[in-house]
């Protein structure tokens, strides 16, 4: 089945709808070289996964002469030479598929890995999955013992009493806000109590993640938890004092 080509934003409002509404969706952003390839034409450089009009968002940035990369390259290179990038969709889902994105990416390969035309920064490491539970690049913490819950013996916070750091994140919604509200409403929680706390939270609309069904393993949360702890670029955990 041909990709379904986007022009404008009606159009991609209209193939969405017709799919079921999504509300997300998979992407290609094609050159115009009238390649065949991968459900469509044109070679592709990008596949992303979008909701309402993401589709539009990368050459909305490559018009600023502050955006770099090869993808804002890529699509400065097509203008340059008097063309438009071709934008096809793949795919309509309900629920974030990160799944189609990774399979797409792993068959048309990576620029950065010598392995294909595309400029997608992003890599997917192997999927592995326990009780349901995926645990792709933290799949080592969680073998050993065989239970995805199990927090990591080198977890440095396990014992430290947590609080709301000084650096609010910019979304509530973010893995790294959920994070910040729940240690917010649990001021003192030790970092172990922490990770229990947010098993609970689903994280389904967070793609790093890669969950469909809401579960993380502990092994990803200790991940963020010591990411909003020490990097000083977030400071959105702090220790607890009263």
């Amino acid at each position: 089945m041909q990709d379904a080509v986007i022009r404008d934003k009606a159009t991609l409002a209209r193939v969405v709808a017709a799919a079921g509404g999504g509300p997300h969706y998979v992407y290609l952003l094609r050159k115009p070289d009238g390649e065949p390839s991968f459900g469509g034409v044109g070679t592709p450089f990008y596949v992303g996964i979008g909701q309402g009009t993401r589709l539009f968002a990368h050459e909305e940035a490559a018009r600023d002469p502050a955006c770099a990369g090869a993808k804002a390259d890529a699509i400065r290179a097509i203008w340059a030479a008097g063309g438009n990038v071709i934008r096809t969709i793949d795919s309509v889902h309900t629920v974030e598929p990160w799944d189609r994105e990774e399979a797409l990416i792993h068959a048309i390969g990576r620029l950065a890995e010598g392995t294909g035309p595309l400029t997608n920064a992003q890599t997917y490491a192997r999927s592995h999955k326990i009780d349901g539970i995926e645990l792709r690049k933290y799949a080592a913490d969680a073998l050993a013992s065989g239970d995805p819950n199990a927090i990591p013996a080198k977890f440095k916070l396990r014992h430290t009493r947590l609080m709301a750091g000084p650096n609010a994140p910019r979304s509530r919604t973010s893995v790294f806000g959920k994070i910040y509200t729940v240690v917010e409403a649990n001021p003192g929680s030790t970092g172990e109590e922490l990770v229990w706390l947010l098993q609970a939270v689903d994280f389904t609309s967070n793609k790093s993640a890669y969950t469909q069904g809401g579960q993380v393993s502990a092994a990803w949360l200790v991940g963020y938890i010591e990411g909003g702890y020490f990097r000083s670029d977030r400071q959105h955990l702090q220790a607890y004092r009263e």
